[in-house]
């Protein structure tokens, strides 16, 4: 039986028929902690929906309701409420053999990203260096440092939230000795990696939008015998190359010659829409 229907039959004697029809088809799990959207037809009768979905899962510890938007420079979810069980927003998630722990009513979470999560680390060859921009709590650089032989991965946050997390994350998955992390600004932090003499074997470059105005500060980290660079955007279907045409655009101005090695589709982001991942490798003229 699928869930909606038992959280239907469950609450079938409270609601009416119309607020029956219009309940969620489904939820977001974070470690044990659920979190809900609700219509706001139903947000009158949020206490007994969120009692249900306690009673309905028993490993759950609490139920949130998301009642915003992920907005701001940071992107933070802008009102995520507590709704039913124990008011604890600190979750411990676990994928891929990872600790992520981070407080949902200030940190975003995708778990739509769960598979390129995964699928980054595989690339990483043994003694590689890596920079990760806009780390936010570790969701590349932890599964990299967790599961390749890297030799160091200098993770880059600005966010005062998520750099703290990104910290106790590290030490949670024992990974001090593989990733340091940095909590400032990507184009101010990375020059100053590069002025140090920092070369990578690999630049992350996963944050929305895409960007472009990081691209030049980047540039600097490559060696000499060439980079990659890890570039994410949104783009519309088939048109992956408009994204990998705007990174070239910036490195040839900057004198560096760019060839799209690969590209992975990662989800869907609206109508005809499409996050996209590109893997770019990078050599100075």
């Amino acid at each position: 039986m699928k869930f909606k229907k038992k959280i239907a039959d469950k609450l079938a004697n409270l609601l009416t028929v119309s607020e029956l029809s219009i309940l969620p088809r489904g939820f977001q799990t974070l470690g044990d902690v659920i979190i809900l959207k609700l219509k706001p037809e139903l947000l009158n009768k949020k206490e007994i929906i969120g009692k249900a979905y306690m009673e309905l899962l028993p490993s759950i510890k609490s139920v949130y309701i998301n009642r915003g938007k992920i907005t701001g420079e940071f992107r933070e979810p802008e009102n995520i409420e507590f709704l039913a069980g124990v008011d604890d927003p600190i979750v411990d998630h676990k994928e891929h053999g990872i600790t992520y722990r981070f407080d949902i009513t200030k940190i975003m979470f995708s778990k739509g990203n769960l598979k390129e999560r995964k699928t980054l680390a595989t690339f990483v060859k043994e003694g590689e260096i890596i920079v990760d921009m806009f780390a936010g709590i570790g969701y590349f650089s932890l599964p990299i440092g967790k599961h390749s032989s890297v030799d160091k991965i200098y993770s880059i946050e600005l966010n005062p939230n998520s750099f703290n997390a990104l910290v106790g994350n590290i030490k949670i998955n024992h990974l001090e000795e593989k990733i340091v992390a940095i909590n400032g600004d990507c184009k101010e932090e990375v020059l100053k990696l590069s002025d140090s003499g920092i070369r990578a074997d690999r630049v992350i470059m996963g944050v929305f939008p895409a960007p472009l105005n990081y691209i030049k500060e980047a540039l600097t980290l490559t060696k000499e015998e060439g980079s990659v660079f890890h570039f994410e955007g949104v783009v519309e279907k088939e048109n992956h190359i408009s994204l990998f045409d705007d990174f070239n655009a910036v490195a040839k101005d900057q004198h560096y010659t760019c060839e799209l090695k690969s590209f992975r589709l990662v989800k869907s982001y609206g109508p005809n829409l499409y996050h996209v991942v590109l893997d770019i490798f990078v050599l100075k003229n």
